[in-house]
């Protein structure tokens, strides 16, 4: 089963130091180097860091005949900026990642028996939106993960209410729940209150919701909510810890076949392992987690 991560594709700027990252970037690099098979929908602009994108891409293994390369739009950058602990990101706008576009050749390609994910923050423009509803429309992938991956306010509750539409697996934080809910007409709800409303009002059948240092719980219509916590380790690096965390519970559930309790404990003990290293991609053998 192959992955199809659709989305930003853009360099994290802090200071002087360019590293390349975004979300759906992040899960297609971990469900490949797990040993899955995974591609990019995106788009660079042609310049210095749309190819060096591309090196890396390909270097990583992940299938790139999916990315455009825009001679008007520069690639994506977010410039990071610390305010005490916390992170603040600024984008660059327009980005190539706005402007992602699909052939009918290229939407053919995608088979039924795929995966494809998305998160919020690539649907800020209506160009690439109405590339992934096409794409939604047009292919029938055996599940579509979406992650709510809420950013300044580049997000409303019609878009919210889309990906909810659209999803079979909703992954969420502790602090987006609220947001989620909202939209759901909940007010506060818990882990079992949204599930059980989406349940009843959607196509979702598993629920992720990451709790920071307190681990995850994975809500599903197949048994009682699963909860595994964090090993003790110590923190270097949180970025790109959710994303891991996703791609691995994608390739050890649909993949590998494991049971969801597996899955989740397995793509725990990958997101632990990728907080104790630097960066949002760390190598490592996927035998570690077999």
């Amino acid at each position: 089963m192959k992955l199809y991560s659709f989305g930003e594709i853009l360099f994290d700027k802090f200071e002087d130091t360019y590293t390349l990252g975004g979300a759906p970037l992040n899960v297609a690099a971990h469900f490949r180097q797990l040993g899955g098979e995974s591609a990019i929908i995106g788009a660079v602009g042609n310049d210095e860091l749309g190819r060096e994108a591309f090196r890396i891409i390909e270097k990583l293994g992940i299938d790139a005949s999916f990315i455009s390369i825009l001679d008007k739009t520069p690639t994506g950058i977010a410039s990071i900026t610390m305010k005490g602990k916390d992170a603040d990101y600024e984008f660059n706008y327009p980005s190539a990642w706005d402007r992602i576009e699909l052939y009918e050749e290229d939407i053919e390609r995608i088979g039924d028996d795929s995966i494809i994910y998305f998160g919020t923050l690539a649907l800020r423009s209506t160009t690439s939106f109405l590339t992934l509803e096409r794409l939604l429309g047009e292919c029938a992938p055996k599940e579509v993960f979406v992650d709510i991956n809420i950013r300044k306010d580049f997000y409303s509750s019609e878009l919210i209410g889309f990906c909810l539409d659209k999803a079979t697996i909703l992954k969420i934080n502790e602090d987006e729940i609220d947001i989620v809910g909202a939209v759901a007409g909940l007010d506060a709800p818990s882990g079992d209150e949204l599930f059980s409303w989406l349940r009843e009002n959607t196509a979702i059948e598993t629920l992720l919701l990451t709790r920071g240092k307190h681990g995850s719980d994975c809500y599903t219509t197949e048994s009682p909510v699963i909860h595994k916590d964090c090993s003790k380790m110590k923190v270097v690096d949180t970025v790109g810890a959710g994303d891991s965390l996703s791609a691995a519970y994608l390739f050890f559930r649909y993949v590998k076949e494991l049971s969801n309790e597996e899955a989740l404990e397995k793509a725990t003990a990958v997101a632990d392992y990728v907080v104790s290293s630097k960066g949002a991609i760390p190598l490592y053998n996927p035998e570690m987690f077999s």
